[in-house]
């Protein structure tokens, strides 16, 4: 869901009077403009379903916590293809990175995981997904890492790395540094699971349940719970030292807020969300969570107009960012542990006025503990 454009569309729909040709942005301001103009009986349906959804899947977490960690995997069907993507395997060729224009290739740490030739291993889930694929790209074009994808579809990945081919946003000398892994996190054993990201000294979730799917109603519990929980414990297992969480502005404290909250009507996807963060977190893996604002809107340039803003656990609840700028976000994160271990991190994007332009690593290490001008 897009918090400046979907969400402004849903809330749209309860207006008691005609629609007026005018878009108003939902920032939180925006967002107060919207309430005043809803019918008060349809939010109050609305909490009430949003209450239902999230009690529905309460219930789903509990009994799957009982079940176990093999929850996501009852049906085990190891798969086998690691290997080298493909011979003329490309990444994105070496551009600025930062907080729109700067550089998060900075102190750069080569520790535990490494390889033949001594890079730093990374294990990436969802790098078919737009937000993984342009992680993997990231982490490739530092030089120093050596990345192996964990994907069901191994020619996908291939396609798409075609297409930053085709656009002229890829180099081809990286190629050796991208290896895959055939992994369908619902259906591996955990021992599945381990032996792919064994070697690896980090492990990268970028995978979540498609909103494209919302009438796959375990979708959320099966994906951003169950599965992201089984690729934790896969992790710890395997002796990985680091885990980086891809998660969603609203889980935690503000699951209930607006415009966050909405995210919850797509099956308690947040609350799922919360399991997985809790099991990193209890986990004993040295992690970084992230939790962007809504990615669908933005495309990639959006980083020369807003720059990249970090705030501390619970102090959004709504905003906007490209995948972009957090896939960079990430790549410094993995490259620079000392500013980014164990930490939550809400990450949204504003304009100059907001947000002043910083590398990756000075806006982690910049990171903001109050709402200011977004309250």
């Amino acid at each position: 869901i897009d918090y400046s454009y979907s969400g402004q569309r849903i809330f749209r729909l309860m207006e008691t009077r005609p629609l007026v040709p005018r878009v108003v942005p939902l920032t939180h301001r925006g967002a107060a403009k919207i309430f005043r103009r809803a019918d008060p009986r349809i939010l109050v349906l609305m909490v009430a379903a949003l209450g239902l959804i999230t009690l529905i899947s309460a219930s789903g977490g509990l009994e799957a916590s009982m079940v176990g960690s093999q929850a996501a995997g009852t049906t085990v069907r190891t798969r086998i293809g690691a290997g080298r993507l493909y011979p003329g395997a490309s990444v994105l060729s070496g551009s600025g990175l930062g907080g729109t224009r700067g550089d998060s290739r900075l102190a750069v740490h080569a520790e535990g995981g490494a390889g033949e030739t001594g890079m730093k291993k990374v294990f990436v889930a969802g790098a078919t997904g737009k937000l993984g694929s342009r992680i993997v790209t990231e982490l490739l074009k530092s030089g120093n890492i050596q990345v192996i994808a964990g994907v069901r579809n191994p020619s996908k990945l291939q396609g798409i790395m075609n297409e930053f081919v085709s656009e002229g946003r890829i180099d081809r000398k990286y190629t050796d540094n991208l290896e895959t892994v055939t992994l369908d996190l619902e259906s591996e054993s955990p021992a599945g699971i381990q032996s792919k990201i064994s070697g690896c000294s980090t492990v990268v979730s970028a995978i979540g349940a498609s909103e494209a799917n919302f009438f796959d109603t375990s979708g959320p519990r099966r994906i951003d719970g169950d599965a992201a929980i089984s690729l934790v414990e896969a992790a710890k297992a395997a002796d990985a030292s680091k885990f980086v969480m891809v998660s969603a502005i609203g889980t935690g404290d503000k699951m209930f807020t607006f415009p966050a909250g909405l995210l919850n009507l797509f099956w308690g996807v947040l609350f799922q969300k919360q399991r997985a963060e809790n099991a990193l977190k209890a986990s004993g893996l040295d992690f970084t969570i992230v939790r962007p604002g809504g990615m669908e809107k933005p495309k990639d340039d959006f980083k020369y107009t807003h720059n990249l803003q970090c705030f501390s656990e619970d102090c959004l609840s709504g905003g906007v960012v490209s995948r972009q700028q957090i896939a960079e976000l990430i790549s410094a994160a993995i490259l620079n542990p000392e500013v980014s271990s164990d930490q939550v991190f809400e990450v949204i994007a504003e304009t100059p006025e907001y947000a002043p332009n910083r590398t990756m690593v000075d806006a982690m290490q910049a990171q903001i503990k109050v709402m200011g001008n977004q309250g």
